[in-house]
Formats: C-alpha cells, sequence, structure tokens
C-alpha cells in the first residue's frame, strides 16, 4: 500500500506581483510655502476623508531645475491627514535621490494624470498607484454588484465597467477602468475610469455621493450637490478632459 504523502508546510514568505490602488498626489510646486498653504486649504472642510490609503508623489509637472520639497516634512503632513505616501514617479534624478535619502521609492515613470480641478468642494488626485497604465478592455465583462455597500467596504471592476443594483452607502467606494452604473442612491465614493479612461462616465439614480472621480479628475462634496441633481438621476463626465461635469439625466 503506497505510503500517504504528507501536505508540504506553507511557505512563511511569499512574492506575488500585485496592484495598489491609492492616491497620486500631484505637484505643481515644490515650494515649502506654498505646499503648506495648499495642505491646509485643501483639507480644511475634510481632515479625515482619507482613511491611511497609500499615496504616490507625482512629479511630472515639476520644473526641471525645480528644488526639491522637504519630502519628509511633506510625507509627514500627508500622513497627518491620513495618507500614508510611499514612493515618488517621475522625478528627475535629483528629486529622486532625494525622495529615497527621505526613505520613499522611486517608482519607473508612468504617463503623469490629469490634475483634479478645484471645484466647490476639496480636490485631490486619482486614487491608483501602479507602474504602468493599462488601456481599458473593451472585451472585459462587466461586473455586477446586487448587494448593498457598507461603509469600509470597496469593490473594483478591472478592465471594465461596473453596475451597482443597490445602495453604495457612505464610507463605501465603487471603483472602475470603466464606467459605473449605479441604479440606487449613491452615497459613497465613485471613481471611474481608474486606469486613464477620459471617457468613462458615472451614472446613478440618485446622487448623494461624498466624492466623484472621472480619469483622476476629482469633485469632493462639502454639502449636497446642485438642487438640479441632488438626490436625482445624474451623471458625471469629463468637459475638456479636465473639468467634471454632472447633469441630470
Amino acid at each position: 500500500m503506497p505510503r500517504r504523502r504528507e501536505p508540504r508546510p506553507a511557505p512563511a514568505l511569499e512574492l506575488k506581483t500585485t496592484r495598489l490602488a491609492g492616491i497620486q498626489v500631484i505637484l505643481n510646486s515644490a515650494e515649502h510655502a506654498a505646499l503648506n498653504t495648499h495642505l491646509t486649504t485643501l483639507f480644511a472642510a475634510t481632515p479625515d476623508f482619507f482613511g491611511g490609503e497609500a499615496a504616490v508623489f507625482e512629479c511630472g509637472r515639476l520644473p526641471a531645475d525645480a528644488a526639491s520639497p522637504d519630502w519628509t516634512w511633506l510625507a509627514q503632513e500627508l500622513k497627518n491627514r491620513g495618507l500614508n505616501p510611499f514612493a515618488v514617479q517621475n522625478a528627475s534624478p535629483e528629486l529622486a535621490a532625494a525622495a529615497a535619502q527621505a526613505g520613499l521609492l522611486v517608482l519607473n515613470d508612468v504617463a503623469p494624470t490629469p490634475a483634479a480641478a478645484p471645484v466647490d468642494a476639496p480636490s485631490a488626485p486619482q486614487p491608483e498607484a501602479t507602474p504602468e497604465p493599462a488601456a481599458v478592455s473593451a472585451t472585459a465583462p462587466t461586473r455586477i454588484i446586487d448587494k448593498p455597500l457598507r461603509s469600509g467596504q470597496r469593490v473594483y471592476a478591472a478592465g471594465g465597467d461596473i453596475v451597482v443594483l443597490a445602495a453604495v452607502n457612505p464610507g463605501a467606494e465603487v471603483i472602475a477602468d470603466g464606467s459605473i452604473h449605479v441604479y440606487a442612491p449613491l452615497k459613497g465614493r465613485a471613481l471611474a475610469g481608474a486606469r486613464g479612461d477620459t471617457s468613462a462616465r458615472i451614472f446613478t439614480t440618485h446622487l448623494e455621493a461624498e466624492l466623484v472621480s472621472i480619469a483622476g479628475v476629482y469633485r469632493t462634496f462639502e454639502s449636497a450637490p446642485d438642487a438640479a441633481v441632488a438626490c436625482k438621476p445624474a451623471q458625471i463626465r469629463l468637459a475638456d478632459a479636465s473639468q467634471i461635469v454632472i447633469e441630470p439625466l
């Protein structure tokens, strides 16, 4: 009778590739005073909005001869506001060296994401930190969610659209590389075109969102949206690839 093989124990450590979702912090200035002023303004209304999400500094818009920001101070300021910066990307050799000395990783260059257009509430850059953005696949299956999403839950449709047939409650997050369709109250966050698709849209039958984003352009809401769309069917799209537009359906 053959001897029974004992199962091999799992290794103490394994390495696997993964894709980190996070916030892209786009730097348009390296000046300490300007950064400090904008951080204070940006987070004034929503100091606890981000719950420890990972963040990457995007340096592609800084002038080639820009002096290095105080990376240690800047990273700590964002940590105090609920973000966890861990890397820089599209940095010049000088900026990258200074960032590495401050303990930040230096990622391979990637195409910059459009900056958030300031509307009537604080805005933030794109929550997707990946080395190489991929094109949205037209053949990717649509992901369907038929149960309510509670606070803290996050669902992601890689390469395609997502359809939600129940409420997206405050604190919940829906992310799609394509478009987002919510046939119920949208009270949490919705981030469409997460890999840079500027043609993506967000549709909902009841708009009460905390935050919406198309291809990295954000809008948050200190109060209810405009009366024409608040608690009503609406669509969210980009105009000129840089401005969030919210329209009645």
